[in-house]
Formats: structure tokens, C-alpha cells, sequence
């Protein structure tokens, strides 16, 4: 170092040897102010005049920078118009060099914070290592099995092995977004590396392939109490936040609890209790719960919440949950004179007006009983009618009579049945209460699904190989009132009994 400089810090001046001394400027200010020119106070105090006009530029700047116009710094400065505009234009150019070098800064950012954030993650190894890699890698691209490679390479097929569970770093794709349901801790240093480049999030989403709300609720959690954003700790935070098991909602929720059980006990299942919660006014205290939930709490091991017991009032009633299939056998040639399913009408399919039936028998012990099961399509309104002594066409057909001769012309259009011997004599009440009776194929239950599904209701309450005849009237009553007033998720959670009266009302 010179001895000036070395003079200079000893005597605690700081500043750089080029510069005036600090108190300088302020004289020469001073003596602008009382109306000398810059070269008169410049001479006056030893300066150079160059020195004077650059203080008067850079008090420009900072007038310009304040939001004051340029006429105006003009006069305060006593600057003639062509050095105001000149100085004005050197302003404007630097600028927009500034504003060009920030977009360029950024574009940079946007482009290779994916290959900064890979290269971060890539695990650090000699060059000797690294160069073993790539020589491996390049014998296994030519064919060669990892036992090939490590004889050639001179290393134990272990090793191989542990080179290729490590991946080619060649093969991986640098650019690598949106993968997975939560955000990796690559896509985090990606966020972190933009954000400290002043991208906003609706860019950084885009640039990973991500929705902006999902980076915004990324940036609300894991930022510190500063609002500054640490990758590493937001990986490690959300590690622990997805940590199961978890504490059912059923178990910290006493009053949410008795309301399932309550309904469990009155044969809901599940779905229509979520669904139910859903669309009544406890979702604004946040008393709700999914179908998924209340299955796992009673079916699923080591879900104690729920008791064991309320399993019985699925309409399973069993502890495991398992695939439904069902199966029935049709004999050909009973039914004549049949319209077939295909005949029926559009509007029925499309479910467009009430009235539109759907119905079968479900068989006793032994055959010995049956009942009669019909589901109206658009309400799912539902009827039961047990026939304790046999199953006859001609009881079959009575039976028919007295329940549609009950309601009104506009709820009695169609019914669509199977073809099943009960209904060789299906003119005698298709005269006698007007409804258009058609024949679904044979083996074909999806052809009347609605009925389908109440069968299964149906066998909840009235088992398979169980007497059927043993059931009294009023017990059946009660079924067919208890399954019309249950929440259905095809009606918006509403029960066939509102849209069933609803429809008799309109007619």
C-alpha cells in the first residue's frame, strides 16, 4: 500500500484518495445557494469544475428520482434547457439498460432454476467418482448387463448395483415439474431461487407446472415469522405434517360421533350420513365427515372410534368390505306376448316424469315366500308387498291391482319387470289399472337398476334364505316407511318421501 494511503487511514479518513475532502460539497453548496455559478464556487474552494457539475448531476438524479419535473430541477439548479434534456435522455437510457438487465436477470432465473435446484440435489462426488459413473453408465447404454460392466470396470457387481439404484444423472430430466401430489423438494428450491429473484407466484406456478393457490398456501405455511422462505425447513415440515396415522376426526369430535351412531342406529349408511351433513347447516360449525371416514372407523382394524356393534347396521352387516356381485337365473318361454324394454319409451329412460315403475320379487326360504319390490324411477319412492302364501301369476296380479289402483292416473304410466313366470299373465293387470308393462332381457339386471338397488335395500332388513311369510304387515310397513325416509345422494340427499309427495301434488 502507498504511504499516502497509508497516511490517510492512520489519520482515520476512510474514503477513498480520489475523493474531496467530506466537508467540501457542503461549501460548495452553500455557495451555490448564495448565487454563485459552479465555476465560481468550484475556483473559489479548489475544485475542478468537472467535479462541481457532477455534484449538480447528481443532485438531478436524486430531484428526478423525487418525483420532481425536469423544468422544475432545471431552475432549482439554474441549468440551461440543453443540459437539463441532455442530462434528462442520459437518465431515460439508463433506465431502461437497467429495466433490460432485470427482465435478462429474470428470464435466467426462470430458465435454469430447475437445473440449480437439480444440481443442489445431486449427491457431491470426486471427479474420480463422478468419471467411474459416466464410464458405467456409458457400458450399460452399449448393452452390456451390470455383471459385464463391473468385469470390465474391475468392480464388485455390489457396487454396480448401487450406481445404477442411483440413477443416471445424464438421464434425468432436468426440467421436471408438477410430479406427484405434493410439491418436492426440488420444486421447493426452485421457489425459493425465484422468489429471491422477485418472480411472482403466478409465475413461479406456471414455470412448475402447479396451480397458484397451491404455491401461495405452500408460502403461508412454511414461512418464518420475517416472511423469510427456507426449502430445506419447508421439506422437512411438510414431511412431519404428512405423517400418519392420524387421530380420526370421529375420536376428537364427541358430538359428531353420537350424531353417526345415532343415524347408524336408524340403518343410514354411510354416504347418506356424509351426505346428509353436508347439506344441512352443521357444515357451518364444521360437523362433517366422508363416507370414507365412517367406513374406516367401523370395518377397517384398529379403528376403535366406532363400536363394532354398529357394523350390523350396514346393510352388509359385516366387518370386511368386499365386492358385490349379483346374480340371477331366468327361464325362458314363461312370459308370451311380451313388449320388450326396447319398445319403452325415451322419457322413461331419461327419467323426465314421475310414475315410471320399476319392479321384481325377491324369493323366501325354499321358494315358499316372496315379496314384491317396486321402485319408482325418478323419486325412488319405494313399495313392499309381502305375499306370505305363494307367488302365483294370479297373486302376483292382485297384488299389482290394489297397490297402483290406490294412485293417481299421472303416477301409474309404466312399469318395466323381468321375466320371471309371476308375470305370465301380465295383460289381465296392465287393462285393469291402464300401465304400460315392458320385459327387461333376460339376464340383464342393469336394466332396471333402480330396482336392483332397492333389492339390496330390501335384503338388509329381509335376509336371503330366511321365511319371508314370517314377517307381519305392520313390520313391513314400517321397512317401506324407514328405507322411503332415508337421504338419497341422487336426490341431492333429499328422501323419496318428499319427491314422492311432491309428485302427487303436482299431478
Amino acid at each position: 500500500m502507498p504511504a499516502w494511503d497509508e497516511a490517510r487511514l492512520e489519520a482515520g479518513d476512510y474514503r477513498h484518495h480520489c475523493r474531496r475532502p467530506a466537508g467540501t460539497e457542503a461549501l460548495f453548496w452553500a455557495a451555490f445557494d448564495a448565487g454563485m455559478t459552479p465555476s465560481v464556487a468550484a475556483r473559489t474552494l479548489g475544485v475542478g469544475r468537472s467535479t462541481a457539475y457532477r455534484w449538480l448531476h447528481r443532485r438531478f438524479l436524486e430531484q428526478r428520482e423525487d418525483q420532481v419535473g425536469v423544468r422544475a430541477a432545471a431552475r432549482a439548479l439554474r441549468l440551461d434547457d440543453g443540459r437539463a434534456e441532455r442530462w434528462e435522455q442520459e437518465r431515460r437510457h439508463g433506465l431502461a439498460r437497467a429495466e433490460r438487465a432485470a427482465r435478462a436477470t429474470l428470464h435466467e432465473a426462470v430458465t435454469t432454476s430447475a437445473r440449480h435446484a437439480q444440481a443442489l440435489l445431486q449427491p457431491r462426488a470426486s471427479t474420480a467418482t463422478q468419471a467411474r459413473h459416466a464410464r458405467y453408465w456409458d457400458l450399460i447404454g452399449q448393452g452390456h448387463s451390470n455383471s459385464e460392466a463391473c468385469k470390465i470396470m474391475r468392480l464388485h457387481p455390489k457396487t454396480g448395483r448401487n450406481i445404477r439404484a442411483r440413477g443416471n444423472p445424464s438421464a434425468r430430466p432436468q426440467d421436471s415439474v408438477g410430479a406427484g401430489r405434493y410439491l418436492s423438494l426440488h420444486e421447493r428450491l426452485q421457489i425459493a431461487d425465484l422468489l429471491g429473484h422477485g418472480v411472482t407466484l403466478r409465475a413461479i406456478a406456471a414455470e412448475l407446472g402447479r396451480s397458484t393457490s397451491t404455491i401461495s398456501r405452500e408460502l403461508q405455511r412454511h414461512r418464518d415469522q420475517h416472511g423469510r422462505y427456507n426449502p430445506h425447513q419447508a421439506e422437512q415440515a411438510a414431511g412431519q405434517q404428512r405423517l400418519r396415522p392420524r387421530q380420526s376426526k370421529l375420536v376428537l369430535d364427541s358430538r359428531l360421533r353420537q350424531l353417526v351412531q345415532r343415524k347408524l342406529n336408524r340403518y343410514w349408511s354411510p354416504e347418506q350420513i356424509a351426505g346428509w351433513l353436508r347439506t344441512t347447516r352443521l357444515h357451518d360449525t364444521g360437523c362433517t365427515v366422508c363416507t370414507e371416514t365412517i367406513y374406516r372407523a367401523l370395518v377397517v382394524p384398529g379403528a376403535r372410534c366406532l363400536h363394532e356393534r354398529y357394523t350390523a347396521r350396514l346393510r352388509t352387516g359385516r366387518r370386511l368390505r368386499r365386492a358385490h356381485h349379483i346374480t340371477r337365473s331366468f327361464k325362458d318361454g314363461a312370459v308370451r306376448n311380451m313388449t320388450s324394454i326396447r319398445d319403452r319409451p325415451e322419457t322413461v329412460a331419461a327419467r323426465i316424469e314421475p310414475g315410471n315403475w320399476e319392479g321384481d320379487l325377491i324369493i323366501g326360504l325354499g321358494s315358499a315366500s316372496a315379496m314384491i319390490t317396486l321402485r319408482e324411477r325418478v323419486t325412488h319412492y319405494g313399495i313392499i308387498v309381502n305375499l306370505p302364501g305363494d307367488h302365483t301369476a294370479l297373486t302376483v296380479n292382485a297384488a299389482l291391482r290394489q297397490v297402483f289402483d290406490e294412485l293417481p292416473p299421472h303416477l301409474t304410466r309404466t312399469l318395466t319387470w323381468d321375466q320371471g313366470v309371476e308375470m305370465a299373465r301380465h295383460q289381465e293387470p296392465a287393462a285393469a289399472t291402464g300401465l304400460k308393462i315392458y320385459f327387461a332381457d333376460p339376464s340383464s339386471p342393469w336394466q332396471r337398476g333402480a330396482n336392483e338397488n332397492y333389492n339390496g335395500l330390501v335384503r338388509q332388513f329381509f335376509p336371503k334364505n330366511t321365511d319371508l311369510s314370517s314377517h307381519s304387515h305392520e313390520h313391513v310397513t314400517n321397512i317401506t316407511r324407514l328405507l322411503n325416509d332415508r337421504p338419497r345422494k341422487t336426490l341431492d340427499f333429499q328422501t323419496p318421501t318428499a319427491r314422492f309427495r311432491a309428485a302427487l301434488r303436482t299431478g
